[in-house]
């Protein structure tokens, strides 16, 4: 039987041209699934996304489900296989931009992105419950999005971005109060200054030594505060993001096992397998096989 790996898709094609055309979408969930029916399948893309989804449905996001009601936030960064499976009434809606739209104001090229704990973050969850109840502001916020996408007036980039940055900056409030333990301001920048080397260099720096350089810490330090603030020792960081990358180009690409392990920058492809064997308890060639089944069937 002839495997089909995890797609690409571009943002939705139904939207707005000249709002598209500069790297931003935003949709009413319902409409984009009825448009492109393929989003309802295993998928990745080169975007961001955040979502805001009501009702019952499966989310899919790199290996991990979750079952959801309610209200609910959804983050995608670019690369992460997804899906949501909704229920019959589930309701949402979805916005997708890229980094240049969002960053297109910025005079200093620094992005708020790479500050935001639910983008480029492999061990914190993508999505967060909300009370619909107390937490009006969100909702609020996606329907001046939404307003200002059908709208399209000459000035809405520069509204949206506004409007993006404030949801971020809300969003990060809550995610912050549900989700994080007590840390200092110092430890939480440090913290996430790993995160995004270890997202930058993963493939090229396997031991701590060269963050610790990078960051102007002791290695001692560094694994010190991430164990403190994350309960996972910093080098376990590096190795769960290199099994990350693993998984996806077991799952999504057409290479042989031995030519991702050489990517990953396993010389030699024993030692790949043992070192894949050790967390997913499966050889690559197994899960590979396991994972292509369950999502043809969740395709077929």
């Amino acid at each position: 039987m002839k495997h089909r790996t995890i797609p690409a898709i571009g943002m939705n094609l139904h939207s707005r041209d000249s709002l598209r055309a500069e790297g931003f979408v935003a949709m009413a969930y319902e409409e984009s699934m009825n448009a492109e029916p393929a989003r309802l399948q295993p998928h990745y893309h080169d975007f961001f996304q955040v979502s805001l989804l009501r009702g019952p449905g499966r989310l899919m996001h790199d290996f991990r489900e979750k079952n959801v009601d309610g209200l609910t936030l959804l983050f995608i960064t670019p690369g992460q296989v997804h899906t949501v499976k909704p229920e019959a009434d589930m309701r949402g809606t979805i916005i997708s931009f890229t980094r240049e739209f969002f960053d297109a104001s910025s005079e200093t090229g620094a992005t708020l992105l790479l500050e935001l704990p639910f983008y480029f973050a492999t061990d914190t969850p993508p999505w967060l419950s909300l009370d619909p109840v107390r937490e009006t502001e969100i909702p609020a916020l996606f329907r001046e999005l939404q307003s200002e996408a059908d709208l399209a007036r000459p000035d809405a980039p520069e509204v949206i971005r506004a409007l993006l940055r404030i949801l971020f900056i809300k969003s990060r409030r809550l995610h912050t109060a549900k989700t994080a333990a007590p840390q200092t301001v110092r430890a939480t920048a440090l913290v996430r200054s790993f995160q995004l080397a270890v997202e930058k260099h993963f493939l090229e720096w396997a031991s701590l030594a060269p963050y610790a350089r990078k960051l102007s810490v002791s290695v001692n330090h560094l694994n010190d505060v991430v164990s403190a603030a994350t309960g996972r020792a910093a080098g376990e960081h590096i190795r769960l993001r290199r099994l990350l990358a693993a998984k996806r180009q077991l799952l999504h690409s057409e290479l042989t096992v031995s030519e991702i392990g050489f990517k990953l920058g396993f010389k030699d492809p024993s030692y790949f397998s043992r070192f894949f064997r050790r967390y997913e308890k499966l050889t690559p060639a197994a899960f590979r096989a396991r994972s292509r089944e369950k999502y043809q069937q969740q395709t077929g």
